[in-house]
């Protein structure tokens, strides 16, 4: 091959790399690409000015139009006068219509002399027609989107949403997602979505309006949050991560509530709460009651209604003098229904620990909180742990160190260990044990299963099925050879070896999280990415819970890139994507279904988020 042909084939070589590239940078603004193309792009990106510059703008266009959504525009009220105008004046300078006269001039009795001039005006209805859906919520906004005409002129046209070429949303009921991230202050803040009550089809996701958040507002978290555990029963929850010395923390945390601002109210939803009885200065003309009907505590009013006014929880009282009281009276501004958490900010239970896995969770009543933990100072290997709500620390409920927690059952724990403790690398089969959190005592389980994850019925489990590897000296257990299956699972007895279970895959993964919806009939499998643990794979499957066969419902995300830890229950399925390309934050992905529909929707760009299950 002689030089020049050698120079010929470099050039077009590098014109491949770069179409791929900025093909890749394409693809990536709305869907996800494979983890290796990621990483290909990444690496090309950083020696690559000319991709950079190209993506960027992608990025600027896409946002260009995204904001769109947020502004309608309106036509201007002159619009059909100026392009009537307009087509007159142009059918008369082109001599294909006559100049108009000040009087009408007769027609004749075919109509024809006005012809040109009546399809002309019939293509400028449609004009109008068109182009007033295009701005009011055709392709650029919802939709939903009408022609809005002022009640004082004459309506010229109304764009109805059947027409609209925009996405059509469907209706699902589910419920609300909650997230931190950081706010814009750079502090961390927590996020509730609101009812999630519309999603669009999967392929127009993009063009569907984002999630909608009641507003952030300050957490008190001192460590860098990597996974949020909502209490199922309180408004607080468990909150793991990195300190400022690098060791991981698990620390406790009362949730902000929606509650409107205090503000005390003559007619209150709730009794004031008094710390002293009045006296009165003068003897009233009618004698009041001493405890006014439906009042707990005392039969004060709140310190800022008018002393004089008569209470509404008493309505036999009508004092006529000033009451003066004699202790100060502390009205309770704003009463909530909901019992509001026993903690007043923050409450750590374990530190200078490296967590081990995704699998912490709380017990269905809410009353336990297990995880898996090492020392950070990987003296030993992993051991399961369980906090108590009301205890000051968490405790080492396994001291064997080759201890992993797995699932809940009912009020019992279910944990995995090898059968060998060696700290040898080999592959090892595995069992798992019922384990109680009082006394510590434990069941042994049938079936070889490591980290079984049984669904809130009890009747099925998502579980390894094969053998485990020690790794790192003993201080990490990863599936080794085997499949992820759905088995049987028998209350007390075990996983169902008789059967052989629906393969959710048989490719070994560092680690893999499992979560079940509160209806046990839709799974979501997160499993890590080989080479990055920090990113992984995340699918949604539908479970026949009479024949125990999982499928995969049209829409429904398949090994989609997603951070660790997602939320799954009523009705949708929460994670979080990885920062995105040119500084973008992560996105909070939300799919949710009804009946066998199956949509998206996302929230803007946010940093640092966590998706709170």
């Amino acid at each position: 091959m002689s030089r020049i042909d050698r120079i010929r084939r470099r050039a077009g070589h590098e014109a491949a790399v770069h179409e791929r590239a900025q093909t890749l940078a394409a693809t990536q603004l709305t869907e996800a690409i494979k983890p290796v193309d990621a990483t290909w792009l990444l690496e090309h990106l950083a020696g690559c000015d000319a991709c950079r510059t190209v993506l960027a703008s992608y990025e600027a266009d896409r946002a260009a139009l995204r904001g769109m959504r947020e502004h309608e525009p309106q036509p201007p009220r002159d619009l059909w006068a100026r392009t009537a105008a307009a087509i007159e004046r142009e059918a008369v300078e082109s001599g294909r219509a006559p100049r108009r006269a000040t009087t009408p001039a007769p027609q004749t009795s075919t109509g024809r002399r006005f012809a040109p001039v009546a399809m002309v005006a019939g293509v400028a209805i449609v004009v109008v027609v068109v182009g007033a859906s295009l701005l009011n919520g055709g392709f650029l906004a919802r939709p939903s989107g009408v022609a809005v005409v002022p009640p004082t002129e004459a309506p010229i046209a109304v764009a109805s949403s059947v027409t609209s070429p925009g996405p059509t949303p469907f209706a699902v009921g589910a419920g609300s997602v909650g997230w931190i991230g950081a706010g814009a202050n750079g502090k961390l803040a927590y996020n509730e979505s609101a009812a999630i009550n519309e999603v669009c089809a999967i392929e127009r996701q993009a063009d569907c309006a984002p999630v909608a958040d009641r507003g952030s507002k300050a957490v008190d978290i001192t460590i860098r949050p990597k996974s949020v555990t909502r209490s199922p029963v309180r408004n607080e929850a468990v909150v793991m991560g990195t300190d400022a010395n690098g060791s991981d923390s698990v620390v406790v945390i009362a949730l902000p509530t929606t509650a409107p601002s205090p503000s005390p109210s003559p007619n209150p939803s709730a009794t004031p709460t008094v710390t002293a009885t009045p006296t009165t200065q003068a003897t009233p003309s009618t004698e009041p009651s001493a405890t006014p009907a439906g009042s707990p505590t005392g039969s004060a009013a709140p310190a800022s209604e008018a002393p004089s006014a008569t209470p509404v929880e008493s309505p036999t009282a009508t004092p006529t003098a000033t009451v003066a009281p004699t202790a100060t009276v502390a009205p309770t501004a704003t009463p909530s229904v909901t019992p509001e958490p026993t903690l007043a900010a923050s409450l750590a239970i374990a530190s200078g620990v490296k967590i081990v896995g995704e699998s912490a969770a709380f017990s269905p009543d809410g009353t336990w909180f297990a995880f898996t933990a090492r020392p950070s100072n990987d003296s030993t290997g992993p051991d399961i742990y369980v906090w108590k709500v009301g205890d000051p620390k968490a405790r080492e409920l396994t001291s064997d160190h080759v201890s992993v927690f797995a699932s809940w059952a009912d009020d019992q724990l279910i944990g995995s260990r090898p059968t060998s403790t060696g700290t040898s690398p080999a592959e090892v089969s595995a069992r798992s044990f019922l384990i109680d959190p009082v006394t510590a005592a434990e069941t042994e389980l049938d079936g070889s299963a490591w980290r079984p994850v049984v669904d809130p019925s009890g009747q099925w489990a998502v579980t390894w099925d094969g053998t485990v590897r020690l790794a790192e000296g003993g201080l990490s257990i990863t599936p080794a050879t085997g499949s992820l299956v759905v088995r049987p699972y028998t209350s007390g007895v075990g996983i169902g070896g008789g059967t052989a279970g629906s393969v959710v895959t048989d490719t070994a993964m560092p680690e893999f999280d499992a979560r079940w919806d509160e209806t046990g009939t839709w799974l979501g499998i997160w499993l890590a990415d080989p080479d990055d643990p920090t990113i992984g794979r995340l699918s949604l499957q539908h479970l026949d819970r009479t024949t125990g066969k999982i499928e995969r419902v049209h829409g429904a995300p398949k090994d989609v890139t997603a951070l660790p830890g997602f939320s799954i229950g009523d009705g949708r399925l929460a994670w979080a994507t990885p920062p995105g390309q040119g500084g973008e934050g992560s996105r909070v992905q939300v799919v949710a279904w009804s009946d066998d529909n199956v949509g998206a929707v996302e929230s803007g760009p946010v940093e640092d988020v966590v998706v709170i299950h």
